[in-house]
């Protein structure tokens, strides 16, 4: 009788507060620039550089079709992906999480940003972001819109690489994943 009475109490309890859980606010991200190396004759060459390539390694590292993914920016997290078609999350590609200064508006409509980038194969920072972030937000808080757009110059000194693109947030991805 008593385990009746307390599982009751617990399913009362998880409908009256149900877990909740908020989708990722996703934005599609636009990475336009050039990785700079040296080819096979040992000369300097750039080659273009977009979200595409992000896309098509993370696609190829976990056998999906690129046609089905995004790049994405998170504002919450601070960090950019890539996400299935229904705002799923598949890898993360880039994060300005960890050392940043915000100059932020009264209101926290904009920020101008600086940050280290890290990504998850090295241990110290690859380069930095700076940028503008304007945002909006309904009367309940939510995040209706992001607008990113800055500049990334990072390096992969393992690799001999030097990276330079300019950055801009787009669409907003639906999460409708469930997964969060």
């Amino acid at each position: 009788m008593r385990k009746q009475s307390w599982l009751a109490l617990a399913l009362a309890i998880a409908f009256i507060h149900p877990l909740s859980s908020k989708a990722d606010d996703l934005f599609q991200l636009f990475w336009r620039g050039f990785v700079y190396t040296k080819n096979a004759n040992g000369r300097i060459v750039a080659v273009s550089f977009t979200e595409q390539d992000f896309i098509n390694k993370v696609a190829q590292d976990n056998g999906l079709d690129p046609s089905q993914l995004f790049f994405v920016y998170r504002p919450d997290k601070r960090d950019t992906a890539v996400v299935n078609a229904n705002g799923a999350f598949v890898a993360d590609v880039i994060q300005m999480e960890y050392n940043f200064t915000d100059v932020v508006n009264p209101n926290g409509t904009a920020v101008v940003r600086h940050a280290l980038l890290f990504d998850e194969a090295h241990q110290t920072a690859l380069g930095s972001f700076f940028g503008l972030e304007n945002l909006s937000r309904d009367s309940n808080g939510n995040l209706v819109n992001d607008s990113l757009t800055g500049t990334v110059i990072y390096s992969k000194p393992d690799e001999g690489t030097v990276y330079s693109a300019h950055i801009s947030t787009g669409r907003r991805i639906a999460d409708n994943s469930g997964a969060h």
